[in-house]
């Protein structure tokens, strides 16, 4: 985390002399069983910034807590659980550090890990739009560039719609129409000192790459090409090493892991490189570039400009119609004569 410039921009806001303490918090409803009623906790975890990811990942280090399980009440809950950092936030507290030197630390809630559907109650969004810009959900494949959600501009939508309706169901209606969830009135965020809660969000690389792009990917293949011809051409494949073989292909499975959605992105562009439009197949290629890339431990601005041209490349070639639907004539032929 010290790698960013948020570190230094929010150090920079305090009184000299005090010292940020960033505090990340994590949260992951969790399915405890399948009996009895299907029992479920939320958890909410807090470590600390300064500490080294490779530490702070570890049980035996003991550098994740638990704070509390959750009841359905979300945003009425952590206000409580957050409320100490109003005052810490603002004012500092005194603490003694390893080297055994007394400093006044501001503790500021820097970042936020979830997933997406726990992003979006986090951060007020409504479900199916984006929880860091303002861009309609009817347009997140769009590339163009949309203004940043900030917690005041969020705030603004709900006062705004608080004051212009008499009902609960009217004020959920106005927020909604502002992509912004109508089920909260006071978010647990709102007087958190030194927080923006959606730049605070961090990506998640499982839930909305692998399980979220890549799943997309998949089925845009499949419709091109067919699921049949896709799963054909998957259990074909020699075994490789680092490969999984998947020997039914991939349509017979049903609740599909992490893992294999990551094995499947690693044999999808072999499976299609001679059989799609060229274009489909750079789009293809440029996803799964990103996918890789966004998992770099560390970035700069080159690593970041990958990244920047994998996404360009990708909408360049994702839009192919008239070749597309050429293929399709093509391939019917193909399996017409090949039958």
């Amino acid at each position: 985390m010290w790698t960013g410039k948020w570190w230094w921009y929010i150090q920079d806001m305090l009184p000299k002399g005090h010292t940020l303490a960033p505090l990340i918090i994590a949260t992951d409803k969790t399915q405890l069983t399948q009996f009895s009623g299907s029992k479920q906790a939320y958890p909410v975890y807090l470590t600390l910034g300064n500490i080294p990811n490779s530490l702070r990942r570890k049980p035996s280090q003991q550098a994740c807590i638990l704070l509390a399980y959750l009841p359905r009440l979300f945003h009425t809950a952590m206000r409580v659980l957050v409320e100490p950092l109003i005052k810490a936030g603002k004012d500092g507290v005194t603490i003694t550090g390893g080297d055994g030197k007394t400093r006044v630390v501001h503790p500021i809630l820097a970042a936020y890990v979830a997933d997406y559907p726990e992003q979006c109650l986090i951060t007020c969004s409504k479900y199916g739009s984006c929880p860091k810009c303002t861009c309609p959900p009817d347009h997140l494949q769009d590339s163009d560039l949309y203004p940043n959600r900030t917690p005041e501009w969020t705030k603004s939508v709900m006062n705004e719609a608080r004051a212009t309706t008499t009902s609960t169901s009217a004020y959920s209606k106005a927020c909604k129409a502002k992509d912004v969830n109508g089920n909260v009135s006071k978010p647990f965020w709102e007087n958190l000192p030194y927080t923006d809660i959606h730049l605070s969000t961090t990506p998640d690389v499982l839930h909305q790459l692998y399980q979220g792009v890549l799943r997309h990917l998949i089925a845009w293949c499949q419709e091109l090409m067919t699921e049949a011809e896709l799963d054909r051409r998957i259990h074909r494949l020699p075994p490789g090493l680092g490969l999984r073989h998947f020997k039914n292909g991939i349509t017979a499975l049903s609740q599909i892991s992490g893992t294999e959605r990551k094995n499947m992105g690693k044999i999808l562009l072999g499976c299609i490189a001679d059989i799609l439009d060229d274009r489909a197949v750079t789009a293809c290629r440029a996803v799964l570039d990103f996918i890789y890339l966004a998992q770099y431990s560390t970035h700069d601005d080159d690593t970041l400009q990958y990244m920047e041209d994998a996404l360009a490349l990708w909408h360049a070639n994702k839009d192919y119609t008239a070749a597309q639907e050429q293929f399709r004539k093509t391939f019917r032929s193909d399996m017409i004569f090949c039958s």
